[in-house]
């Protein structure tokens, strides 16, 4: 079966996204590619209908746009929000610790990772570096494909529950990476960031880590239709939306795709939904405050977050009435308490782009005796007034260090966003 085009750039972007920092990078190589330039929050914007941008803020949010041909005060936006961070485990600001004879780091969980399905793997490392540049303090990001790192199980033997009532651990005492067997293996291994980093070691003040699997993505099932990779919870959002943009033509309405950081903690940090940065940035487009509160009450967005697929094993985790499937197309995500941002109006919206795009749409809501889970969409709406509808595209083994999503999802994801960015979908 011949791979779509969308795919293999998927798989290629994932390969380049090990943390959130570089999945930002990854996205801005794509809009310069097509011809978007750069600007820096510190510029005095000054856009003209047509005009394809992009800004980068505290390297970890992103924002692009393609500017309308009316004012955004009459026309309004179209946007579409996601996040590039993933649930992850990340080096403790002390981690070495020698022990039992093995070089071990300590790590905190970032976000609510399967912990499970990280053991026994073949792990690197990527992060950033600090250094003092020639102009003051410069940080500088740094991989490391090697698998240089692991989280040893103990045997069976030693673990005789583990099948039985599954793999328990304490994440503070057991949950250690081993890397080396020497005393001085910290200074080699800070040595190998530095040079990963392209700097001395003794310039370095201080750096960050966080821990990613090193298997690389790959397409599964009898017509390649699935695919499998780390980070799919929401890198493969983020790509779909950095690709609409890039597809989109110019429209009255003014296109805005918004990359956050820290979705997986709770979005209240400087990169995150919660953070002022998408105001700001609609705000610089408007031209000034009333003419960015006129621009919201005609706007629309969409926040694209992946969605729990029906599993079936465990089809009965889901609601009879709502049990989303993978290739079924992207599915809406509603909550009567408010965990997603989603109404009768903004869904009846997305469908309306679905249809435009040839594309099939789902539904999902949680079972009525259990919580739902939430995600950026909320967040954005109470901070602009923007109606949102939440949406995503299925998977299977969300959080876990291999996630499995549906290929044509992606495509038809692609175009519903397209679609939405053109402002094809007349607002009354």
């Amino acid at each position: 079966m011949t791979v779509k085009k969308e795919i293999n750039d998927l798989i290629s972007f994932l390969e380049q996204s090990p943390t959130a920092a570089h999945c930002i990078q990854a996205a801005a190589a794509m809009l310069s590619k097509a011809g978007f330039s750069e600007l820096s929050m510190g510029d005095k914007w000054t856009l003209k209908p047509g005009d394809r941008r992009f800004v980068i803020d505290s390297e970890s949010t992103l924002a692009a746009f393609v500017a309308g041909n009316r004012p955004a005060a009459e026309a309004g936006f179209r946007t579409v929000g996601t996040h590039t961070d993933a649930p992850c485990f990340r080096l403790k600001p002390e981690p070495f610790a020698y022990t039992e004879g093995l070089a071990t780091l300590g790590v905190e969980i970032y976000g609510g990772p399967t912990v499970a399905t990280w053991i026994d793997r073949d792990l690197g490392l990527a992060g950033r570096v600090t250094f003092m540049g020639e102009n003051g303090l410069e940080t500088r990001l740094y991989r490391i494909d090697k698998p240089v790192l692991r989280f040893p199980s103990p045997a069976i033997h030693l673990n005789r529950t583990a099948n039985k009532e599954g793999f328990k651990v304490n994440a503070e005492e057991q949950l250690l990476l081993v890397f080396g067997d020497e005393e001085n293996s910290w200074n080699d291994l800070k040595e190998m960031v530095a040079k990963a980093a392209g700097v001395e070691a003794e310039e370095l003040i201080d750096f960050s880590g966080e821990v990613f699997p090193v298997q690389k993505p790959a397409l599964s099932g009898i017509n390649d239709n699935y695919l499998n990779s780390a980070r799919l919870d929401n890198q493969a959002s983020t790509h779909c939306a950095t690709e609409a943009i890039i597809r989109a033509e110019t429209a009255d309405s003014t296109a805005v795709a918004i990359l956050f950081d820290n979705e997986e903690i709770g979005s209240r940090t400087v990169n995150g939904a919660a953070s002022p940065f998408m105001e700001r940035i609609l705000e610089r487009l408007s031209g000034g405050r009333e003419e960015y509160f006129r621009a919201c009450s005609v706007s629309m967005n969409v926040s694209a977050d992946c969605v729990h697929a029906v599993h079936p094993g465990w089809s009965s985790k889901h609601s009879k009435l709502s049990k989303p499937g993978l290739n079924k197309g992207p599915a809406i995500k509603m909550s009567a308490g408010g965990s997603y941002a989603s109404s009768a109006r903004t869904s009846a919206y997305f469908i309306q782009c679905a249809r435009l795009a040839d594309s099939p749409v789902q539904k999902f809501v949680a079972r009525a005796d259990s919580r739902s889970g939430s995600t950026l969409g909320p967040i954005a709406a109470t901070g602009t007034g923007i109606p949102t509808v939440d949406v995503g595209n299925p998977m299977l083994s969300m959080h876990s260090a291999r996630e499995m999503a549906g290929t044509a999802d992606h495509i038809n994801m692609i175009n519903c966003m397209r679609v939405h960015f053109e402002g094809l979908v007349q607002l009354a």
